[in-house]
């Protein structure tokens, strides 16, 4: 018996004086202990089947976790293997189940085989990650903008669920985000494959929840998210509105923290700008480390391009790269989009060098960008509505409230407009926001001014400029 096994024996008997006999008797008597791994952090238990482990998971967590850490103070993580045992001992276990054979009946159904298997057709297997191979830190480049993010991204590889937990990453769209959340993924996985690791945006993880609770298997998804050692939310920003799925989510967030298990987030703004999300999930979101990932400046989009003109064996000279940099200043996401455009001129064109004149042309687009940008400066709900209620000479209860007159209908209108453009906020949380009005008001009012903006609408197009000069001046 090695050290570490030495106290195995001790963990079982503080169990016993936890739970009843039977209980005991039915899900520990046979759990076997592994090693302990990864300096003493992680311990790994063996038990005869998938039944035995998601059932101790799901209901005896808490006294198991109470109990090995009495003897292993350093774990915090628990892995739960399957063995298969002798068939000698087999009818044992069987015998031991049967004394909880009351208990069965009345648990819940995360108790049955049937439905764990059941709920798969929505849940990925274990070992189904959703990492995208492409995006690894071997293709992810460092540059001066992005230098801090990455460094406490590598922390927090290190010290997974001790150091920064949650880490919470935000930035425009198009920086780099996805491609970082997922190398941290893979650079996990690769420290240790044995670990579950779940990446998937936020609109996926919505929808899981809706079949969970379409098929009332609510305790499942928990019990799902619940055994997860890496938890890769991006685009949270999506779930503002989803008043359900937050409250689930807070409670599968406290599970997750409660146990050491890292969970990584991205978004396009801070935290405390995701208006439409619980104050309380904010504030959770919080209790590690929130960073951003800034906007990179000419000289590190110099090297953000050279190294995918190499990658992509794209043969253009330094004086084309300058003009790239320059006039592409949006985000890295506009930047490839180029690159896959020139790439696509010189297969057309084999043999032949890609001009000035070619680079010009697909750089059209982008030569009054720079101007459009500055009116997309940063604008909160208040800002947007106050300067409505100014141009159209209105009080902020008038547009909260149900009058219906023109002037007024056509104000809500663009208030309806301006949060779902500019502030990309869902529908049902622009109708909380305005009167508690139903989603599909809002979308109808928001359709109706993309209407009139394609109309070439004066009025409309008038006011639409106001607003944006007035906030820009703010």
């Amino acid at each position: 018996m090695t050290n570490m096994q030495h106290y195995w024996p001790l963990v079982l008997e503080h169990l016993k004086t936890r739970i009843s006999t039977s209980t005991f008797q039915a899900w520990f008597s046979r759990v076997k202990f592994i090693n302990v791994i990864n300096q003493g952090r992680k311990i790994v238990l063996g038990v005869p089947s998938n039944f035995n482990k998601h059932y101790i998971e799901g209901k005896f967590q808490k006294e198991l976790r109470e109990a090995i850490n009495k003897y292993y103070p350093k774990v915090i993580h628990t892995e739960i293997k399957i063995i298969e045992l002798p068939k000698s001992q087999q009818k044992p276990i069987q015998d031991s189940l049967n004394l909880k054979k009351n208990e069965e009946k009345t648990s819940s159904s995360l108790d049955k085989p049937e439905d764990i298997k059941h709920i798969s057709s929505y849940l990925p297997r274990r070992n189904l990650n959703n990492l995208n191979p492409k995006y690894t830190f071997d293709n992810f480049v460092v540059t001066r903008s992005n230098e801090f993010i990455t460094n406490v991204a590598q922390g927090v590889i290190e010290e997974l669920g001790t150091l920064y937990n949650p880490l919470f990453i935000h930035s425009p769209v198009g920086l780099g985000k996805t491609h970082l959340l997922q190398a941290m993924g893979h650079k996990v996985l690769e420290k240790d494959p044995s670990l579950n690791i779940k990446y998937l945006p936020s609109e996926t993880f919505f929808n899981q929840f809706y079949l969970a609770l379409k098929k009332k298997e609510m305790e499942e998804f928990r019990q799902y998210y619940r055994d997860v050692d890496l938890l890769l939310i991006d685009d949270i920003q999506f779930i503002t509105g989803k008043d359900a799925f937050q409250t689930v989510f807070f409670h599968v967030f406290n599970e997750l923290h409660q146990m050491n298990k890292q969970i990584i987030i991205t978004s396009d703004k801070p935290a405390k700008e995701l208006i439409g999300v619980e104050e309380r999930l904010v504030s959770r979101f919080e209790w590690g480390m929130v960073a951003d990932m800034p906007k990179p400046d000419k000289e590190d989009r110099l090297t953000i391009l050279k190294d995918k003109v190499e990658r992509m064996k794209l043969i253009l000279t330094n004086q084309q790269i300058d003009l790239i940099a320059a006039k592409v200043d949006t985000n890295i996401r506009e930047m490839e989009g180029v690159l896959n455009m020139i790439k696509a001129r010189v297969r057309l064109n084999p043999g032949h060098d890609f001009t000035d004149k070619q680079l010009i042309t697909i750089l059209k687009p982008y030569q009054n960008k720079n101007e459009f940008n500055t009116n997309r400066k940063a604008k909160t709900p208040d800002s947007i509505m106050d300067t409505i209620c100014h141009l159209f000479s209105l009080k902020k209860t008038d547009l909260l409230g149900s009058g219906r007159q023109k002037n007024l209908s056509l104000a809500r209108q663009l208030t309806f407009w301006f949060y779902k453009n500019e502030l990309d906020l869902s529908y049902p949380s622009i109708g909380k926001m305005i009167g508690g009005r139903d989603h599909t008001t809002v979308m109808h009012g928001s359709k109706k001014i993309d209407k009139l903006i394609k109309d070439e609408d004066e009025r409309v197009l008038e006011k639409i400029k106001l607003t944006r000069e007035i906030l820009q001046e703010n």
